[in-house]
């Protein structure tokens, strides 16, 4: 299956001529375009559309060698699962998350498989699964229309091999931007319909449930605990690793209700006393609000990391503790 990339076409859309008189305003609204570029918003929906390209055809690889040739619930899973990575993130069966935008144009009949709601500070993304017995051409044909016509306009548009991407925003809310992938199974009749949508400033409407941290997940096996332990009294809420050629990554994340001066200390004085190199790090790249960064080496370059600590996005009463941890293994 080959794989796209985004063109750098002009947008499908097109933006409008010359700027409407005000007066004018009421009675050329049904054609009125946006002009001076895209928003930020639907800028941001383009970085993600080379992904969504990659997971699909991930997607229906892994169903033409699944159980009898055809797609699966479980590919739905894995691609989903891809896509929920990280913090904040909350999934949804057979259901559309709370705030997604209603009057996003639905194709007639789909089947609303799953779909997350991630939300980034202030914003809020959403990424929805559809299945349809239709033939792509006929979907992507629908969503052309809907989205050309008010209050929507498409700001790119794609067809190619394996899927049809139309990005799009709304005219009458710069808020609201995303775009519409349409990808047809080489092993059976369906096509499926992946959105991407983002809310900018749409955290605000929506009601959070109160956030529980659960029980806390296990330490990766060979986690060097002793060098840099579990923050006393937290809950691992991520655990995970990587290999490398002679190396594994660790990434481990607590949270806890300490506050982050209390949780830096008591790493600095730990790994000071772990014979560890210990400089405070650099937070600006860090999502974490008001984040404060250790990092750490042994004198033979065999065990370096960072501890990052910040208010957790989900729950600001808690405090968020990243730790990555790199063990190599001595030179022979």
């Amino acid at each position: 299956m080959s794989e796209e990339t985004t063109p750098n076409d002009a947008p499908s859309g097109g933006s409008a001529g010359p700027a409407v008189d005000a007066d004018a305003t009421a009675s050329t609204a049904s054609t009125r375009r946006r002009s001076g570029g895209v928003p930020a918003a639907a800028a941001a929906a383009t970085a993600i559309i080379a992904a969504l390209i990659v997971g699909v055809a991930v997607w229906f690889v892994a169903g033409g060698g699944g159980g009898g040739g055809t797609r699966t619930e479980a590919d739905v899973s894995s691609v989903i699962a891809a896509f929920s990575q990280g913090s904040d993130v909350t999934r949804y069966e057979g259901q559309l998350p709370p705030g997604y935008p209603k009057d996003v144009p639905v194709y007639p009949g789909a089947r609303l498989v799953s779909s997350i709601l991630q939300y980034n500070g202030d914003n809020v993304a959403y990424l929805a699964v559809y299945d349809t017995a239709d033939k792509r051409a006929k979907v992507s044909a629908y969503f052309a229309e809907q989205f050309a016509a008010d209050p929507w306009q498409i700001d790119l548009s794609h067809d190619g091999l394996d899927s049809t991407v139309q990005q799009f925003t709304k005219i009458d809310d710069a808020n609201i931007a995303g775009l519409v992938l349409s990808g047809e199974s080489k092993t059976d009749a369906t096509t499926t319909i992946i959105y991407s949508v983002q809310v900018t400033g749409g955290a605000a409407a929506i009601k959070r449930p109160a956030f529980s941290p659960g029980a806390s997940k296990a330490l990766p096996d060979g986690y060097p605990g002793d060098a840099v332990p579990q923050y006393t009294g937290s809950t691992i809420i991520e655990s995970g690793f990587s290999k490398q050629s002679g190396a594994t990554t660790y990434q481990v994340s607590f949270v806890t209700k300490d506050d982050v001066g209390t949780i830096v200390s008591f790493y600095k004085d730990l790994l000071a006393k772990a014979s560890l190199t210990v400089a405070d790090g650099d937070a600006s790249q860090s999502a974490l609000k008001d984040a404060q960064v250790v990092t750490f080496t042994d004198a033979a370059k065999t065990l370096g990391g960072q501890v990052t600590a910040g208010a957790f996005a989900e729950d600001e009463s808690y405090t968020r503790i990243d730790v990555q941890v790199t063990a190599k293994k001595p030179a022979q």
